[in-house]
């Protein structure tokens, strides 16, 4: 009996409720165990992705300073007004102005070349290179970086010019208790100017963006990163380095984590201890559906870092995708228009002509719109001539008013004649739509382009005798998709973006639009633009000149994929008397350069086996290796973002042709290339 002792004591109830609640304590503790663990695993991945994101963040933002410097610094007019001839004017408008005002950097300053600072500006003004010498002093070593890389390029190969030439470096500073992200570069003539080059060495500017409020809102906008600071020395949390050019931390910034397994957590415990067993259960679903929403967490932020590069990606096909066939259109059409035609064929050829240009004119406005929606429309400033811009519209929609019996006139005040700086194209392409609409709504009467100093501005009105609006319509004008009501969208048609697309560009321009407008009485459209005078006895540029006649007949290499696009280009083409090969992709293209000679090559970007870009880069490496001239290449391509034309001429490109192709931009194009009279007239 006193053997079976011990196992009497678990035929006790208490013994066995005893051990039941401690294998019920016992799952209980695993299954905290488990809720805590789930917990930390959660909070560590989100805290590893939003570090991720975080270095991203500031390595993208870096590059973009970086970059913004480079591209201002690759300039042939800012190597002549900086290193042989110190234009401080023009400084502070192309380099003090541009990189703070529009690229939005806010302190830059130039080094002359004994590393002296011979301009500066802050917050988008000019100020004394000595009012930012404690700037001046922290970036000495981005600026010893840059020249050190262009000095190794020159060692390296004597004649390098262009982007082989220069040297560039980007790395964090402190000042006080702020921290900048800087960049800088040397100011370096194009490759096709080495006879500028002086033997001194080369300027460098210096140019930094604050880490500033500004900044920190971006990340947790388009990061979701909480309460983004500032770190100088040490600090508690999370945080990302901001290291100098040499590698070494100089700061950070740090954040809030987003802890969302505490916040499940805190939710679940009162179950967990309120209903015991069935807490056990409902903790693990609980911890399942921790581990669900963490990676739909993770899933969600990929996908928004992906939405960027998605529209980038869709704009570029479409556009591509989309300007082929017009091409062929509108290509055919205009080798149709060369020939002898009867009237009815003519006229036949007109409407395609029309319809075709109508479709390119509304796929450039979506286009344009979603690029201004993406902030990646860029402005381009050169000297032009404001009246000559005035007539070119006017001309433009001439025969239509012809056409209607309006009357349609250019006013230019004699204070605005001249040449100005500006992007002529954007206000061509704002007074476009504006005298568009007018003839479009105005049935009898007259449309007039004025043009006027008002201050410091230029305005500009487009005034008709139209239908008019009322006051209730007014404000909705410039909405996008938008006109005054649906039956004037059945009547006229039109999608409603062109007016939404003047006021983007107007204000990204600096300047602001606005309407006037009575029922029956025609309407009044205005903008004013912040220009600047052109120098003085500055020209614009002169029309495009018809192509001079060769000495022989042109031997041209067009490199096309597309068998429309092979058939426009020879039937373009075919009124020069110019003997054409034809290469349907670039490997094709290169065999055929090596194996014959050419005047000039046109080279499709986007092409099977190898594309445009790397069939220039093997051209050029033949002509390299065999020590002869390089022939003109010109892409010919639908994509023309400024991003796009840079990689294009850093291929070893010489220009390019848009698609759809016209036959006046076409010939030009050949004429620059060739090097013809006109052509460097014109230039």
């Amino acid at each position: 009996m006193t053997e079976l002792a011990p196992l009497d004591r678990w035929r006790s109830p208490n013994a066995v409720m005893g051990l039941a609640v401690a294998a019920a304590l016992i799952v209980l503790a695993a299954c905290v165990a488990l809720v805590f663990y789930a917990d930390e695993a959660v909070n560590h991945l989100t805290s590893t992705r939003e570090a991720t994101l975080m270095q991203r963040a500031i390595a993208h933002r870096q590059l973009e300073v970086a970059e913004d410097v480079r591209i201002v610094s690759m300039w042939t007019d800012g190597y002549e007004r900086t290193a042989r001839r110190f234009d401080v004017r023009w400084v502070e408008i192309n380099y003090g102005h541009d990189l703070q005002r529009s690229r939005k950097h806010d302190l830059t300053v130039l080094f002359d070349a004994r590393d002296r600072p011979i301009y500066a500006a802050k917050d988008g003004d000019t100020v004394p290179p000595d009012a930012v010498a404690a700037f001046t002093a922290a970036a000495r070593p981005v600026l010893a970086a840059a020249r050190r890389q262009s000095e190794a390029k020159v060692a390296a190969n004597p004649d390098a010019m262009g982007f082989d030439r220069q040297g560039s470096a980007m790395g964090a500073v402190t000042i006080g208790g702020r921290a900048y992200l800087a960049a800088a570069a040397t100011v370096t003539p194009e490759p096709h100017h080495r006879d500028r080059l002086l033997a001194t060495p080369l300027p460098v500017i210096v140019s930094a963006v604050e880490v500033n409020g500004e900044f920190l809102r971006w990340l947790a906008q388009d990061y979701g990163l909480k309460d983004a600071r500032v770190i100088i020395g040490e600090g508690a949390g999370p945080s990302a380095p901001l290291a100098s050019v040499d590698g070494a931390p100089v700061a950070a910034i740090g954040w809030r984590p987003d802890l969302l397994g505490h916040a499940v957590f805190r939710q679940a415990a009162p179950q967990i201890l309120g209903f015991g067993v069935a807490v056990i259960c409902v903790a693990g679903l609980l911890i399942l559906r921790v581990r669900r929403l963490a990676r739909e967490v993770v899933t969600a932020r990929d996908l928004a870092e992906a939405g960027g590069r998605a529209k980038s990606e869709f704009i570029a096909n479409m556009s591509h995708e989309i300007r082929t066939p017009l091409n062929g259109v509108l290509g055919m059409a205009q080798a149709m228009d060369m020939h002898e035609l009867s009237p009815d064929q003519r006229e036949r050829l007109r409407v395609i002509r029309e319809s075709g240009s109508t479709l390119l004119a509304l796929l450039n406005d979506v286009l344009d719109l979603s690029k201004l929606q993406a902030g990646k429309l860029e402005m381009e400033e050169a000297i032009f001539d404001l009246e000559a811009v005035g007539r070119q519209v006017c001309a433009t929609f001439g025969g239509l008013a012809a056409e209607k019996g309006l009357a349609l006139t250019l006013e230019v005040d004699e204070a605005v004649r001249g040449a100005w700086i500006g992007d002529a194209l954007r206000i061509r392409q704002v007074l476009s739509n504006l005298v568009a609409n007018a003839v479009k709504f105005t049935a009898s009467g007259s449309v007039t382009l004025a043009m006027e100093p008002c201050g410091a501005h230029v305005c500009f009105a487009v005034i008709d005798t139209g239908i008019g609006l009322d006051a209730a319509s007014i404000p909705h004008l410039f909405d996008k998709f938008a006109q005054a009501d649906a039956s004037t969208t059945r009547r006229y048609g039109g999608t409603g973006l062109g007016l939404a697309i003047c006021q983007e560009l107007v204000e990204l321009m600096g300047g602001a639009i606005k309407a006037v407008s009575q029922p029956g009485k025609g309407s009044r459209f205005a903008f004013s633009l912040p220009l600047v005078r052109g120098p003085a006895g500055a020209e614009a540029l002169a029309p495009d000149a018809a192509p001079a006649e060769p000495p022989r007949r042109l031997r041209v290499l067009a490199a096309e994929d597309n068998p429309t696009n092979q058939l426009v280009l020879r039937a373009l083409l075919e009124p020069l008397e110019a003997e054409v090969t034809l290469a349907g992709n670039g490997r094709e293209a290169v065999a055929a350069y090596a194996a014959g000679a050419f005047d000039v090559v046109l080279m499709d970007v986007q092409m099977p086996e190898m594309n445009g870009l790397d069939a220039t880069r093997a051209i050029r490496a033949l002509e390299a290796q065999r020590g002869v001239a390089p022939t003109p290449v010109l892409a010919l391509t639908a994509n023309v973002m400024r991003h796009q034309l840079d990689s294009y001429l850093a291929a070893g490109m010489d220009g390019h042709i848009a698609k759809p192709l016209d036959i006046a931009s076409l010939y030009a194009a050949l004429d620059a290339a060739l090097g013809s009279p006109a052509a460097a007239q014109a230039a």
